[in-house]
C-alpha cells in the first residue's frame, strides 16, 4: 500500500471515532428523552393502531377510492345514456 491510502485510512478512522465519541453523549440523552415521552404520553390505542395508516395502506384506500368514482361515473353515465 502506498502512504497516502495509509494515512487516509488512517485519517478516516480518526473521523469515524471521534465522531462516535463525540456524539455517545448526545445519543444517550435522546435515548433518554423518547423513552421518557413515550411513558409520558397517554394512548388512546394500540400500538398498532398508531402505525397501521403507513403509505402501502394510503395507496390501497386511494385505490379502492378510484374504483368507487369510477363506478359512479359509469352508472351515471349508463343512468344519462338510458333516459335521455
Amino acid at each position: 500500500m502506498s502512504t497516502g491510502i495509509i494515512l487516509g485510512l488512517g485519517l478516516i478512522t480518526i473521523v469515524i471515532s471521534f465522531y462516535i465519541v463525540l456524539n455517545i453523549p448526545l445519543w444517550l440523552l435522546m435515548w433518554e428523552k423518547r423513552k421518557r415521552e413515550n411513558l409520558i404520553k397517554e394512548k388512546k390505542y394500540h400500538q398498532w393502531a398508531y402505525s397501521s395508516d403507513d403509505i402501502m395502506n394510503k395507496i390501497l384506500k386511494f385505490c379502492i377510492y378510484c374504483l368507487y368514482i369510477y363506478g359512479a361515473f359509469v352508472f351515471l353515465t349508463e343512468v344519462y345514456l338510458r333516459f335521455s
